[in-house]
C-alpha cells in the first residue's frame, strides 16, 4: 500500500487577507502594511501618520520624545511631528470622527479611545480578522 503525500494547498484569498490587528475602542490598526480603521473605515493616512496612530493605539499614550523615536526608527525626521498630528486630525474630521488625539503641553499624546459600535473602550491585541476595505460601514 503506497502512502499519499498530501501537498499543502496554496492559501485562500480570505486566508491571505487575515492580518493580526490591534483594536482599542472604535481604532484598528492592522499591520504589513500598517493601515487604520475608525469604525470599521479604512482612515487614509499616510505611512508615517499611520505609524503615530498605531504607536498611541498600542500604548494609548506617548512622550513626545517616544513619538520622534518611532518616526526616525521609520525613517522620518523627528522634527515633523507636530505637522503629523494635525494632519492626523484633519482626516479623522475629514471622516466625521472626533479627534483622536489630546495633546498633553511639555509631555506628549493620549488617545482618546472613542466607543465602538458595540459600546466598548476594550483593548484587543493578536487577534485576527478579515479586513474588507471594500465594505462600506
Amino acid at each position: 500500500m503506497s502512502e499519499e503525500v498530501r501537498m499543502p494547498s496554496s492559501p485562500s484569498a480570505a486566508e491571505e487577507s487575515r492580518r493580526p490587528l490591534i483594536k482599542r475602542g472604535a481604532l484598528t490598526a492592522t499591520f504589513d502594511p500598517i493601515e487604520i480603521c475608525w469604525n470599521g473605515r479604512r482612515v487614509p493616512l499616510s505611512p508615517m501618520e499611520a505609524v503615530i496612530v498605531a504607536h498611541l493605539i498600542k500604548r494609548e499614550r506617548a512622550r513626545w520624545a517616544d513619538i520622534r523615536q518611532v518616526l526616525v526608527d521609520h525613517g522620518a525626521g523627528g522634527d515633523t511631528c507636530e505637522v503629523l498630528v494635525f494632519r492626523i486630525r484633519r482626516k479623522f474630521a475629514a471622516l466625521g470622527a472626533s479627534d483622536p488625539i489630546d495633546t498633553i503641553r511639555g509631555w506628549g499624546l493620549r488617545l482618546r479611545v472613542e466607543r465602538d459600535a458595540r459600546g466598548s473602550r476594550s483593548l484587543w491585541i493578536g487577534a485576527t480578522e478579515v479586513m474588507d476595505w471594500n465594505a462600506e460601514a
